[in-house]
């Protein structure tokens, strides 16, 4: 079992371009983007690091590579990677996410 865990202090990415969503979110990821706006693209941007990090080291990932989408509950879920576990968690100025590969 593998924990990666990241905080992002969301005013970082409050200015970047659509350059950067474009590097950070898959298509389906940025259909729910125009949808749900700024803090899901904070939590997407902090799971798929905390992702990144607990993932086994034997395959490096780009963000395009994972894909983060919502079941009907609410909670995130991975697309294409088995065996992960993901939360999310926004407060205020901050966004937390961990991931857990078992």
């Amino acid at each position: 079992m593998n924990i990666g865990c990241d905080i992002v202090e969301n005013e970082r990415l409050k200015d970047k371009s659509n350059d950067f969503i474009n590097l950070i979110l898959t298509e389906k990821e940025k259909q729910e983007y125009a949808k749900r706006g700024f803090s899901y693209l904070c939590g997407r941007f902090a799971a798929k690091e905390a992702i990144m990090k607990a993932l086994p080291k034997t395959k490096s990932y780009t963000f395009l590579d994972i894909e983060i989408l919502t079941k009907k509950d609410g909670s995130p879920y991975c697309t294409n990677i088995s065996n992960l576990k993901i939360s999310i968690s926004h407060e205020k100025n901050y966004t937390i996410a961990i991931a857990i590969v078992y």
